[in-house]
């Protein structure tokens, strides 16, 4: 059985069949993955096409020598291909990741990059899944309204903007927690 660093040469040596070797080793691993980002399964196979094939468009700047695994590259891509997917159903606000790339800031290695990235895809995973009226409310927020526009334009108490603020910020924390595999103390 030959190992992915080995399949991903002979592909970019021109052996494009070679590519089925690891659609056929991460199909399954992949797709379940998905699902458990996404929740439908009526757009889980889609989602998977367009990942192997957005992953075959670019394997020639899959760099083997970073050490960075391939499995990691993959399941990278097809978790930003979900939350794509997940924004444009999304109705309301969208949100906007560009802000946070102050995480890769100065970042010169490429574990430390993708540990960022993870980390913004962490954040942008748990902001779909805070409820109204506090999503509205952290996104305005981190948009950088101030507590007395967001409660202006919410017609509510700057109060309650703050306890909004408060639950979504403690909400998130839990959330982001969770996407990373930490238990939660009581």
């Amino acid at each position: 059985m030959l190992d992915e660093i080995e399949i991903i040469r002979e592909i970019k040596a021109g052996n494009t069949n070679s590519y089925a070797l690891l659609v056929e080793r991460y199909h399954r691993p992949l797709l379940a993955y998905i699902f458990k980002i996404v929740g439908d399964k009526d757009v889980v196979e889609d989602i998977g096409q367009e990942v192997f094939l957005t992953v075959y468009r670019s394997l020639k700047n899959f760099d083997e020598n970073t050490g960075i695994p391939f499995s990691a590259w993959i399941f990278t891509a097809a978790r930003n291909r979900c939350i794509t997917v997940l924004r444009k159903r999304r109705t309301g606000q969208r949100i906007d990741l560009d802000g946070l790339d102050f995480l890769l800031d100065g970042r010169k290695n490429p574990e430390e990059n993708l540990l960022a990235k993870e980390q913004m895809n962490a954040v942008a995973t748990s902001l779909q899944q805070i409820p109204e009226p506090f999503r509205k409310t952290i996104l305005m927020s981190l948009e950088g309204s101030s507590l007395k526009k967001i409660a202006a334009s919410e017609k509510i108490t700057v109060g309650t903007v703050k306890s909004r603020l408060f639950r979504a910020k403690e909400r998130m924390r839990l959330l982001v927690g969770a996407y990373f595999g930490c238990k939660q103390s009581t």
